[in-house]
């Protein structure tokens, strides 16, 4: 309950602050487009290829725009500090992985639990279905590894997931990058939270595959 009650705290700071916000700033910034609606600003983004809205007025909402369903915590809180961190700093084209990221060790071991090794252990031996789940998921293929996809998961954030086949000697390797510009947009424990959520959106596509099949 204390983890609930935690979430529930750090949604309600987030919300405080983007009352006292510029938000036609924060829209610009972040890519959200900002729209005014009676007593309220709405400020409207993707995130994982779907429509979410913003509601700031009396209080804060994060709604999804086409579907009546709940939102868990994690995904409002980390929408809204994209908003709050948004930043005119450009894509730089450089890619790092979680490690290089200012503050990274800390939250490195959580960052390999939520992220890269739930990835490496749905896809790392099906290669093709993280191919066909990406593409499911708005993914573009690179030309890197065996497989590898880059997703635009917020506006102004891509993180690419890279997939090695295994063979008789070696087995199957992961990886996962963000350009560096992505320490300018969100703190190192909201990076491994939302690369987390990518994965774990490409493991119920392939789940529910699975069962159709």
């Amino acid at each position: 309950m204390a983890r609930i009650d935690d979430y529930k705290q750090s949604l309600r700071i987030a919300g405080e602050e983007l009352k006292k916000a510029n938000l036609h700033r924060l829209a610009k910034l972040s890519g959200a487009r900002i729209d005014l609606n009676d007593d309220k600003v709405e400020l409207r983004l993707p995130f994982l290829g779907a429509p979410y809205v913003v509601e700031v007025g009396g209080d804060v909402e994060v709604k999804m725009e086409e579907a009546d369903r709940e939102i868990p915590l994690p995904e409002k809180i980390l929408i809204c500090h994209y908003l709050l961190n948004a930043s005119s700093e450009a894509a730089s084209g450089e890619l790092i992985t979680f490690r290089q990221i200012a503050d990274g060790h800390f939250y490195f071991d959580a960052f390999q639990k939520r992220a890269r090794d739930p990835f490496l252990a749905t896809f790392g031996h099906h290669p093709d279905v993280f191919r066909t789940c990406g593409e499911m998921l708005g993914g573009k293929p690179v030309d890197t590894g065996d497989v590898g996809m880059t997703f635009r998961v917020l506006p102004r954030i891509d993180i690419q997931l890279i997939l090695w086949r295994g063979d008789d000697e070696f087995p199957p390797e992961a990886n996962i990058l963000f350009d560096s510009s992505i320490e300018y947009r969100l703190p190192a424990e909201d990076i491994a939270v939302v690369a987390g959520m990518l994965v774990y959106r490409l493991m119920g596509i392939a789940r529910s595959r699975q069962t159709k099949a």
